[in-house]
C-alpha cells in the first residue's frame, strides 16, 4: 500500500473557496439560527404565560 503525502498547502483550495464556502454558511446557518431562536423565545413565552404549566400548543 503506497503512502500519499500531502502538501501543508494543498493546491486544491484557493481563497475563492474559502469566500464561497463563508457565504454559503451565511446563507444557510443565518435563517436557521434566527428561526430556531424565534421558536426558543416564543416557547420560553408559553412557559411564563401558562407559569410552568401544561399547554397544548407545544
Amino acid at each position: 500500500m503506497a503512502l500519499t503525502c500531502w502538501s501543508p498547502r494543498s493546491p486544491d483550495l484557493t481563497p475563492c473557496d474559502y469566500f464561497l464556502w463563508g457565504y454559503i454558511k451565511r446563507r444557510v446557518y443565518v435563517p436557521l439560527l434566527r428561526s430556531v431562536w424565534e421558536e426558543l423565545d416564543y416557547r420560553i413565552d408559553i412557559c411564563r404565560v401558562t407559569k410552568g404549566s401544561h399547554s397544548e400548543r407545544l
